[in-house]
């Protein structure tokens, strides 16, 4: 059954629709801010290791169209962009990530630290939350996910890529996230 989308001025992702999004991050990239084609083992043409494979769970359409285009600048690809906790359990699944960037709280009440518990329990695939409420109560909550870090908004690409830095992509035959 399809949510109403949610709305307290922000424009949630299912405002827009999947194509308009997809239309928004390509017209807004400019040159030389996609990823390097990929070459034999994991690393771009030019030799460089190959950026990691992303998972945006994101319940509001500006921040997460912002996000992936940081991200596709950085050298990373986005696999799936969701904004529900059901839509990012089964992307990961599909898409197999090496990380998830989870927001806390999600577009139809669901929890995103309950996503990113389920997510590492079904696939070991590690989750950085994004959000912003940084209290105590909160991480205490989302240690049940084990996760690989926390970015508190509003937060730069500087704290994305040092928050990515510390995930190693999976390698063929690796078994690792």
């Amino acid at each position: 059954m399809m949510q109403p989308p949610v709305q307290y001025g922000r424009v949630p992702y299912a405002t827009i629709g999947r194509s308009a999004y997809r239309l928004f991050a390509m017209a807004a990239e400019r040159p030389g801010g996609t990823p390097a084609a990929e070459g034999p083992g994991g690393t771009s043409t030019a030799g460089i290791p190959r950026g990691l494979r992303i998972l945006v769970v994101e319940d509001e359409a500006v921040p997460a169209l912002d996000l992936e285009i940081q991200l596709q600048r950085m050298g990373h690809e986005v696999v799936a962009v969701a904004d529900r906790a059901s839509e990012a359990i089964a992307a990961a699944g599909l898409h197999g990530p090496d990380v998830v960037l989870m927001d806390i709280r999600l577009a139809d009440g669901s929890d995103g630290v309950e996503a990113a518990v389920s997510i590492r329990g079904l696939h070991d695939i590690p989750s950085i939350f994004l959000t912003a409420h940084s209290d105590p109560g909160t991480k205490q909550r989302a240690a049940a996910a084990r996760p690989a870090g926390f970015l508190v908004k509003p937060f730069l690409p500087a704290d994305v890529a040092a928050a990515l830095a510390l995930i190693r992509p999976a390698g063929p035959g690796d078994g690792q996230a």
